[in-house]
């Protein structure tokens, strides 16, 4: 069983801790927790995590054009400079006014470009988090955060729809090991599928009986 969970669990822990970091009440931090309790301080399987959401939030970067909140933060700063000179033009301050509004807007600017140089991901995970006690729908909370998170709510709708299943899928879709055991392993062909001709029908009995 131990081996079977070792299995599983070196294929599906990333991407189950990905699911967990996007989940507002938790985020980085109960990774970085629980990581820590598990592996120690800094190890290598909570640098394997970080890198993987990097490199997945990465290729969703690339594949959907970025409408982001960057690109609205620049467009308003855009917005506001012009609007700043159009009204320096049309009045009568002196010119060591209007320079000293220049410096002003270049201070703005400069301390704007340094906040939209942040990814969604980066913005999301520097919020704080929401109260761990709340009942929240994470599907909802992300469609409702699409305008501020578009390329990240799209990672989090396609992350978060993939099924989980506590069950290895050779044991849910074959019972080729049941039928043929060691006790049983030079069974004809015919045989094995008689056997599980009549297992079939016997539980669709029973399904009907129970219904």
């Amino acid at each position: 069983m131990i081996e079977k969970f070792e299995k599983y669990w070196s294929d599906f822990c990333t991407i189950l801790a990905i699911v967990v970091i996007l989940d507002p009440r938790y985020k980085m931090t109960f990774i970085e927790f629980a990581y820590s309790k598990a592996y120690g301080q800094n190890s290598k399987e909570l640098k394997h995590v970080r890198d993987k959401l990097l490199s997945i939030f990465g290729e969703y970067n690339l594949i959907i054009p970025s409408s982001s909140t960057t690109s609205v933060l620049t467009q308003m700063s855009d917005v506001g400079s012009s609007a700043g000179r159009n009204d320096n033009s049309q009045s009568t301050l002196n010119q060591r006014t209007m320079d000293m509004f220049k410096e002003f807007d270049d201070f703005d600017n400069m301390d704007c470009s340094a906040y939209v140089r942040k990814s969604e991901l980066e913005l999301y995970l520097d919020e704080p988090r929401i109260d761990r006690k709340i009942d929240l729908d994470i599907l909802s909370f992300w469609k409702g955060n699409g305008f501020r998170y578009p390329n990240l709510s799209s990672m989090a709708r396609d992350i978060l729809s993939i099924p989980i299943s506590t069950v290895a899928s050779e044991s849910a879709f074959s019972v080729g090991g049941r039928v043929l055991d060691q006790f049983r392993s030079v069974l004809k062909p015919e045989t094995v599928q008689a056997i599980i001709t009549t297992r079939d029908w016997k539980f669709g009995e029973i399904g009907k009986t129970c219904s």
